[in-house]
C-alpha cells in the first residue's frame, strides 16, 4: 500500500561538515562566493469538479544557491529551497517550508569528479519514470503535475565519479535513508483517500476501508539508506549504462501492523478493537532491494531512441488476506524521439510496463501495468510562445491523465504558463483515483 505521510524537511545535518569548511576557505585566497536566486515559482490552481474535495491548489517554491571556488579543484555549494502549499475547500490547510537544497563539497580533475553531502543524482535515461532510478529521493507533494527534474530532493551522499577514457564508473552511496516527500494526508494529491478510504492502486476493500479512514499511520522513517554503481559509455550515436545497486525505495509501503491484522481478521466487525491493538494502525516499509539493470541510446538518421529496464529483488505487495509480502518485479520502458515535419514540433513517445512476478492469487496491488507517455512541444511566434501537451494513457486499464500547456517566453527570465490536468479512468489506476481533481494552473516562474 503506497502511502502518505506529513512532509518534513531533511535534517541539516548533512551540511554541517561543510560549514566547518568555511573558516579554512577563508584564510585562502579563493574566489569570492556568488549567492543567487536561482527559481521562483509562483502558481494558483482552480478545481473544476464539483466533485473535489477542495477548490483550490496553489504553491509556491524559491530555489536559493551560494557557489564557492575554494581553489582550482575544489568547490562548496551551499543552497537551500522554500515551499509552500494553500489549499481551500472542504479540505484546506497552508504550508510554508524550508529544506536543504544541493549543498556538497566537490573535489574535480580531469579523470574524476568527488561530491559529498546533500546532493540529487537522477539515474537513468527515459524523460517521465526511469527504471533504474532508484537511490534518489522523490518528491510527490504534487504527485505527476510536475517534470522529473522537479520531483527529485537532495539526499545526504557520497558520490565517487571516475572518468577512464570514454567509461565512466560512477558510484553513489547514500549512509541513510530519506523517505519521498509525500502530500499531507488531507491534500488532494493524497495517495491516501482517508474520505472513501481509498488506496491509490488498490480497489476499495470492505475491511480495509473503515481502517484507512479513521486509522493512524506509523512513518518508521531512518535506518539505513544504499549504494549503487553504474557503468557508462558513450558512442557515436550509440551509448549505453549498467548498474547494480541494493538500496531502499523512498517511497513508503504502508501495511497494516500484524496485531492490527490479527485483530480485524478475528473479529471484522469490532473496528475499535482493531484500531486499539496497536499504536499505529498503518506503518511504513522501505524493504532492501537488489536491482540490477540497464539503459542504452541511439540516434537514427530522424529519431533518437531510448531502453531502460531493470530488475527489482524486493517490491512490496498486500495479498487478499492483508499480509504484506515482497516479489519480485521487472520495470522497462522503451521511448523514441523525433521532430517531424520542419522540426518545429518535438514528439518524445515512451511506452513503459512493470511487472510483479509470482504474485499470489487475489493480490490487491496491480500485477501488471503497461502506459504510454507523450510530450509534444512546439515554438512559435519568433520563439516567444510555446505549446505542449504531456499526457500518459494506460494500455491495459482505462486510465488518462492530459495535461496542455501555453506559455509565454518573450520576456526573459519570465515565464508566464496556463495549464490544464485532466485525469479519467478505472478504480484501480492513477486517471480514476484522482479523477475528480481536474485542475486549471496559472503559474509564473523566474529562471536565473
Amino acid at each position: 500500500m503506497s502511502g502518505s505521510r506529513t512532509s518534513r524537511p531533511m535534517p541539516w545535518i548533512g551540511v554541517a561538515p561543510l560549514l566547518a569548511l568555511l573558516p579554512m576557505a577563508l584564510a585562502a585566497e579563493t574566489e569570492a562566493p556568488s549567492i543567487a536566486l536561482e527559481q521562483l515559482w509562483i502558481e494558483a490552481g482552480v478545481l473544476t469538479e464539483d466533485q473535489s474535495q477542495a477548490r483550490t491548489s496553489n504553491y509556491l517554491h524559491a530555489d536559493l544557491a551560494v557557489d564557492w571556488p575554494l581553489a582550482p579543484r575544489w568547490s562548496v555549494r551551499l543552497g537551500a529551497r522554500l515551499d509552500g502549499s494553500l489549499q481551500t475547500g472542504v479540505e484546506d490547510f497552508d504550508r510554508l517550508e524550508l529544506d536543504v537544497d544541493e549543498s556538497y563539497l566537490r573535489y574535480q580533475d580531469l579523470d574524476r569528479r568527488v561530491t559529498l553531502g546533500p546532493q540529487i543524482v537522477t539515474w537513468g535515461r527515459v524523460d517521465e519514470t526511469p527504471p533504474t532510478d532508484r537511490l534518489s529521493v522523490q518528491d510527490l507533494s504534487r504527485m505527476l503535475l510536475d517534470d522529473l527534474e522537479d520531483r527529485r530532493r537532495a539526499v545526504l551522499a557520497a558520490r565517487w565519479e571516475e572518468f577512464i577514457g570514454d567509461l565512466k564508473v560512477d558510484l553513489l552511496y547514500v549512509p541513510r535513508l530519506r523517505a519521498a516527500e509525500m502530500p499531507r494526508l488531507d491534500s488532494l494529491w493524497s495517495p491516501i483517500d482517508k474520505t472513501r478510504g481509498r488506496i491509490l492502486g488498490m480497489p476499495v476493500n470492505p475491511l480495509m476501508a473503515p481502517l484507512i479512514q479513521a486509522g493512524s499511520v506509523d512513518d518508521n522513517e531512518g535506518g539505513s539508506g544504499g549504494w549503487g554503481v553504474r557503468l557508462s559509455q558513450p558512442g557515436r550515436g550509440l551509448d549505453y549504462a549498467l548498474t547494480v545497486q541494493n538500496t531502499r525505495p523512498s517511497v513508503p509501503y504502508y501495511g497494516l501492523d500484524p496485531r492490527v491484522r490479527e485483530a480485524v481478521l478475528a473479529r471484522p466487525w469490532d473496528l475499535a478493537g482493531a484500531l486499539s491493538a496497536a499504536p499505529d494502525t498503518f506503518v511504513a516499509r522501505y524493504p532492501r532491494t537488489w536491482v540490477v539493470g540497464g539503459d542504452l541510446g541511439f540516434v537514427t538518421d530522424n529519431a533518437t531512441w531510448r531502453l531502460e529496464a531493470a530488475w527489482l529483488s524486493d517490491r512490496p505487495a498486500t495479498t487478499a488476506d492483508l499480509r504484506v509480502i515482497t516479489r519480485e518485479a521487472i520495470d522497462w520502458v522503451a521511448g523514441v524521439e523525433f521532430y517531424p515535419g520542419d522540426r518545429e514540433l518535438r514528439v518524445n513517445l515512451q511506452l513503459g510496463g512493470s511487472q510483479l512476478l509470482d504474485a499470489p492469487a487475489g493480490v490487491l496491488d496491480r500485477r501488471r501495468t503497461l502506459d504510454l507517455f507523450g510530450d509534444l512541444e512546439t515554438h512559435f511566434a519568433r520563439d516567444r510562445w510555446r505549446a505542449r501537451l504531456r499526457f500518459f494513457k494506460g494500455m491495459e486499464d482505462r486510465d488518462l491523465y492530459l495535461n496542455p500547456q501555453l506559455a509565454f517566453l518573450g520576456f526573459e527570465p519570465h515565464e508566464l504558463t496556463l495549464a490544464y490536468h485532466y485525469f479519467d479512468g478505472d478504480e484501480q489506476t492513477l486517471g480514476g483515483f484522482y479523477e475528480d481533481n481536474d485542475l486549471v494552473s496559472l503559474s509564473w516562474r523566474m529562471h536565473f
